[in-house]
């Protein structure tokens, strides 16, 4: 197993160099090393697509939206966020009352 905090650990694996590419989108990708699991690239890749709001992206576009309907469903997400946030500030705020007092 491959331990990077040890002092006196020698490695027989080979030193990883990270390749240059041209600048640019070239798709998604992730390198796998020698002995490493290549589950952990794909759930690299996986992160780096939701980061880019990729499948959100092709979902939106899969069907012609009206200017003026984006807009709208951008501002009821707005009143969402400003709703919930007041709620949980005021959550924060609120005494207990006593009963029976």
């Amino acid at each position: 197993m491959y331990q990077k905090n040890k002092i006196n650990f020698q490695s027989n694996r080979p030193k990883f160099v990270k390749k240059t590419r041209e600048p640019g989108f070239h798709g998604y990708y992730a390198e796998v090393r020698d002995g490493d699991d290549p589950m952990r690239a794909f759930r690299k890749i996986k992160k780096k697509q939701k980061d880019d709001r990729f499948f959100e992206e092709l979902k939106d576009r899969q069907y012609f939206r009206k200017p003026s309907f984006i807009k709208r469903e951008k501002e009821k997400k707005r009143k969402q966020t400003i709703r919930r946030a007041s709620r949980e500030n005021a959550s924060w705020h609120q005494i207990p009352k006593q009963r029976g007092h």
